[in-house]
């Protein structure tokens, strides 16, 4: 291998890695109904994920203290209520996090929590309102 190929073989590594780190990470979680709105991390084993879901939530992860009007990130639960949404590296927060869920002929959920970690899921319940 000449030193040529080998520097151009470092570089491309090199390029993938510093790629890799920053493409942020995945959380995921499942909107279900409820008797009551809720906001809460669970362990992927949770026999509640494997529930029948909502569709259609708009789940917002929001800064703890309100200082940004800009969403970490968004997601729509999509036919069995599942979401996942991607949070940039450089926006990782180390604290709580405000996640909100919305979608009509529900109250809506909000929860101030920790981030899941990768064996864990965002579990959303929502408490179905009063038809008018």
């Amino acid at each position: 291998m000449t030193k040529t190929t080998l520097m151009r073989s470092l570089s491309i590594v090199a390029t993938g890695m510093l790629l890799t780190g920053c493409a942020g990470t995945r959380v995921v979680g499942k909107v279900l109904p409820g008797t009551i709105s809720y906001v809460g991390v669970v362990d992927h084993s949770d026999e509640r994920l494997g529930e029948p879901g909502i569709p259609g939530v708009s789940v917002r992860i929001e800064a703890p203290n309100g200082s940004s009007s800009s969403p970490i990130a968004t997601a729509t639960s999509g036919p069995d209520g599942r979401f996942s949404m991607s949070i940039p590296k450089d926006a990782w927060p180390t604290d709580r996090v405000v996640v909100r869920a919305i979608v009509d002929g529900y109250a809506s959920a909000r929860g101030s929590v920790y981030l899941p970690r990768t064996s864990q899921s965002f579990l959303i319940l929502m408490e179905r309102t009063a038809a008018d």
